[in-house]
């Protein structure tokens, strides 16, 4: 495909937004200021676009959201094409009934989300062009590169490993005394997880004890941790009673007092192969980029 630049003004794209006002609303709708690769971008869409990105970070100023209202339509007219080329389809209808569902997990609704765009200034339109945009892409990219996205068994151990350690715990350490490695020492250790119910309730049972130390640790860092309790509560994170250890004459037992769910490792597999994916979306759409005509009216 040949490549045409086109070089847009920020400046021409400012003054559409503070003279539309003066063109009836047919010729809002109807005209059209940039075809890419034959798809039409009205100046409704741009206008539209740009209302909504303002409303929604009213810190940019005009050259901003000119720029990326043009931006962001360039390149979903260019993701809808290369998607339509591989006979890739997706319905309004599909788009509005998904945002619904979201919507309504937030306690609201696709009506009442309408209502409150329309009152900003902004039609639902524009967020239902840029959703279908989005979707259309998201199956091209996996259409065409998932094969090639491939995850080892070290890589989603690091990602778990790396999760923990912005994670902070509070764990007691209870050591029993067991100087004489007796079967009392022992009993009395296997009482303290039996009746265990939380670790407030542990402070007060076992304050006034002298066979039974308590250390309560809070806000600790998971490398701060001595092993052997550091590795065991890498794989036990979400429980609260670890494996009991015999250590310098002590039977110690660790309780993890914040256990911390584990993300499932297929839910750590679908983080890292999107990753991939994005890399590869990032720069197919480069390179559509430089492949598309795109035509100034």
């Amino acid at each position: 495909m040949q490549i045409s630049r086109v070089f847009f003004t920020i400046t021409s794209l400012i003054i559409f937004l503070f003279c539309y006002a003066s063109i009836s609303k047919s010729e809002i709708v109807t005209k059209v200021i940039l075809l890419v690769n034959d798809i039409p971008i009205t100046q409704s869409d741009f206008q539209q676009r740009a209302t909504f990105i303002q409303s929604s970070n009213l810190q940019l100023d005009a050259d901003r959201v000119s720029n990326q209202a043009i931006q962001e339509l360039i390149d979903e007219a260019i993701k809808i094409d290369a998607s339509e080329s591989m006979g890739i389809t997706y319905s309004t209808d599909d788009v509005r009934l998904a945002l619904d569902k979201q919507l309504k997990a937030q306690g609201t609704s696709l009506e009442k989300y309408s209502e409150k765009l329309l009152a900003d200034g902004t039609n639902i339109k524009t967020i239902i062009d840029s959703r279908i945009a989005a979707t259309l892409w998201n199956q091209y990219i996996i259409r065409k590169y998932r094969r090639f996205a491939n995850i080892t068994v070290s890589e989603v151990k690091k990602y778990r490993k790396d999760l923990l350690e912005q994670e902070t715990f509070h764990v007691q350490m209870i050591k029993v005394k067991n100087e004489r490695n007796s079967r009392e020492d022992f009993d009395l250790a296997e009482n303290i997880i039996l009746n265990f119910q939380s670790c407030a309730n542990n402070l007060t049972l076992y304050k006034d004890s002298s066979s039974i130390l308590i250390e309560d640790i809070f806000n600790t860092k998971i490398d701060d941790i001595e092993e052997p309790f550091k590795t065991i509560l890498s794989y036990k994170s979400d429980q609260f009673l670890l494996p009991t250890q015999v250590i310098d004459g002590e039977i110690v037992i660790m309780i993890n007092c914040t256990p911390k769910k584990m993300m499932p490792e297929f839910e750590i597999q679908n983080i890292l192969i999107s990753n991939q994916l994005k890399v590869y979306s990032d720069k197919e759409l480069r390179n559509l980029r430089q492949d598309s005509v795109i035509e100034e009216k």
